[in-house]
């Protein structure tokens, strides 16, 4: 892509640097939005008739009206994905050694890193096309692309939508191979609170979820419990909720909704006190003004893809009024 604006009458796209990182300032009347090429993350977002924000002179986790949070300590390297905004967990969610059997098949012969969260989040996307005023929302869209990874072949496709009322996040993810392929992911999404204390989560009243903190004494695996009303914040939390409804984020001074397709998981996390102090790029007392809401397909939720295929995974994110 080159250096020089793409504009329309509605929105720009101009390629810049935050820190080592080159990344796409996408901008609008009526919004703006910063995504990192690397691991086609999206940093920053926000909407309203604000001034523009220059991010290769203030990063965006020193920026009041982020819709995103990210970390006072976040660090643009290469090669180790920020503290904040919307990493993509992909085609591994979480520890590569917990996921389904047929996951860890699927990829036991793979060339990269899936440790931990699978390899996408390092990789540096192709800029494939950048559209506006698609629809009646007059939204811009910006699509990004990860191709030939290999054992097991999978392209990777990652589509932002964005307008005055918010964002949506696309990846689709297309299998390359002659065979059967399973994998996880994630959307980890990142999002500011001013006390975690008085945080609240609606939705999944009656969901059961895998309490990744618990032991089940019989199998050894984690401990299956069931979701009694809202979901509050008064120590750890990591949480995998079979299940992906609509959520509202009730904060002491903002809501969101958080709307998923493609998924049958959501992960509810913060690492709380304890935790915090092992987190890397993340301040000891951080985890009172975060949490994450992450739109999935792990652990059990797992998606087998055949031959051929295409699954698609995304998430919507307003504020709600």
């Amino acid at each position: 892509m080159p250096h020089t604006v793409l504009s329309s009458p509605a929105a720009t796209v101009k390629r810049i640097k935050i820190g080592a990182l080159d990344a796409l300032d996408i901008r609008a009347p009526a919004y703006q939005a910063a995504v990192l090429l690397q691991g086609a993350q999206l940093i920053y977002f926000s909407s309203g008739k604000l001034p523009t924000k220059d991010f290769e002179q203030l990063a965006p986790q020193h920026v009041s009206d982020n819709w995103l949070w990210v970390s006072a300590q976040a660090q643009y390297d290469t090669q180790d994905s920020v503290r904040g905004g919307v990493p993509l967990c992909w085609p591994v969610f979480g520890l590569f050694s917990a996921n389904p059997e047929a996951v860890k098949t699927s990829f036991k012969d793979s060339l990269y890193d899936v440790t931990q969260h699978g390899y996408a989040r390092t990789q540096i996307f192709d800029f494939e096309r950048f559209s506006s005023e698609i629809g009646d929302s007059k939204s811009s869209e910006l699509v990004l692309t990860l191709t030939g990874s290999s054992s097991p072949k999978l392209d990777l496709t990652v589509t932002f939508s964005f307008n005055d009322q918010g964002v949506n996040i696309k990846l689709t993810t297309q299998n390359q191979e002659a065979h059967t392929v399973h994998f996880s992911q994630a959307l980890h999404t990142y999002l500011p609170t001013a006390d975690i204390t008085q945080t609240v989560i609606g939705g999944f009243d009656g969901i059961n979820y895998s309490d990744t903190l618990q032991t089940d004494a019989t199998n050894g695996g984690w401990q299956t419990k069931t979701q009694q009303g809202d979901i509050s914040f008064e120590g750890e939390v990591d949480r995998i909720y079979h299940g992906a409804p609509d959520i509202t984020l009730t904060t002491p001074t903002q809501r969101y909704q958080l709307i998923a397709t493609g998924s049958n998981s959501t992960v509810v996390w913060n690492p709380w006190i304890k935790k915090a102090k092992q987190v890397s790029q993340f301040a000891e007392d951080d985890y009172l003004r975060m949490l994450c809401i992450e739109t999935a397909n792990a652990h059990l939720d797992a998606v087998t893809l055949q031959s051929g295929q295409t699954h698609s995974l995304s998430l919507s994110l307003s504020q709600a009024h």
